[in-house]
């Protein structure tokens, strides 16, 4: 079995980091930590000298994480958050389902089915979110996550059900929507497109839209690091989204974002949720995925041609 080694600051370290960025003051940050404002200087000091780079910008009257030290804060908070629930789950009864995934499908998949999954799993089982960037929820399976979302054209070895497929289309205010039609039948100018700037773990892109639809390009109007700001800027009409079937449908319901007419494009890869190595142990966690699988089927009912007759 391969060995972990880690060399990593301390714990103490750490979190005298995160208390000063946060509390912006190594005063304050000793205050809170109980310790003395030398000590939180001294590990400040030997993060920096074992990081090579400066993690403060101490020129102006208010000390303001640097460039790199933003970075670095954003993955401390995590990690910490991180160990402070793997701490905590200890204290917790047997009885709940943890179910981590990125913040897209918190937000706009399981936020608006939350109150049908908690009242089919029952009062007495606790259901818990942990969201991650999403090539960092893998990791989950190390701190006790029952489900975990994962995106795939194969489908996963343990025990899983389909969320939803992986459909895409433009979508946009009926005004986008309107000029987007437009360009597409040769008159006028296109909309601007608004793009993610998060690295791309294989799903569809704006060039695989374009592609399939005989379109040499069109301009990017703005870019976001999260999908869910993507499609509140969209609901605005600050540009043309590409919807992702499922992910969009709250804004679809509520008349926010329409539909550019055609075909929804799909390659067939799906949007899996699967259980780990506890939740394969927990009953619970079992019930749940198959409450998942129950609401997709119920939305495609819903949204089905023949439904709509």
């Amino acid at each position: 079995m391969a060995t972990r080694r880690y060399n990593l600051p301390s714990v103490n370290a750490l979190a005298a980091f995160e208390a000063v960025a946060r509390l912006q003051g190594f005063a304050r940050a000793a205050e809170e930590l109980n310790t003395s404002q030398p000590a939180i200087s001294r590990h400040i000091r030997n993060l920096e000298l074992r990081l090579g780079a400066p993690l403060f910008d101490r020129s102006g009257a208010q000390i303001r994480l640097t460039r790199k030290g933003e970075g670095f804060y954003a993955s401390v908070v995590q990690a910490l958050d991180g160990l402070q629930r793997a701490a905590g789950e200890f204290a917790k009864p047997e009885t709940g389902v943890t179910i981590t995934c990125s913040y897209s499908v918190s937000h706009l998949l399981l936020l608006p089915r939350h109150s049908a999954l908690r009242s089919a799993l029952g009062a007495e089982t606790e259901l818990r979110f942990v969201t991650a960037e999403y090539n960092l929820t893998g990791a989950a399976v190390d701190t006790g996550a029952d489900i975990v979302f994962e995106y795939s054209q194969t489908p996963p070895e343990r025990e899983h059900v389909v969320v939803c497929p992986e459909e895409v289309k433009p979508v946009g205010t009926p005004e986008v929507i309107a000029q987007a039609s437009a360009a597409l039948a040769g008159r006028g100018a296109p909309p601007g497109v608004l793009g993610l700037r998060q690295e791309n773990f294989g799903w569809l892109r704006w060039e695989d839209w374009q592609a399939a639809n005989g379109d040499a390009g069109w301009p990017q109007a703005e870019s976001f690091d999260n999908y869910v700001f993507l499609l509140e800027a969209a609901a605005q009409g600050r540009g043309l989204a590409l919807g992702w079937r499922g992910f969009a449908d709250p804004y679809l319901e509520r008349g926010q974002l329409q539909e550019l007419p055609g075909d929804w494009f799909s390659r067939d890869t799906f949007l899996y949720a699967r259980l780990t190595r506890f939740g394969e142990q927990n009953p619970a966690a079992r019930k749940c995925l198959a409450l998942l699988e129950d609401i997709r089927r119920l939305r495609e009912f819903r949204s089905s041609p023949d439904r709509a007759r």
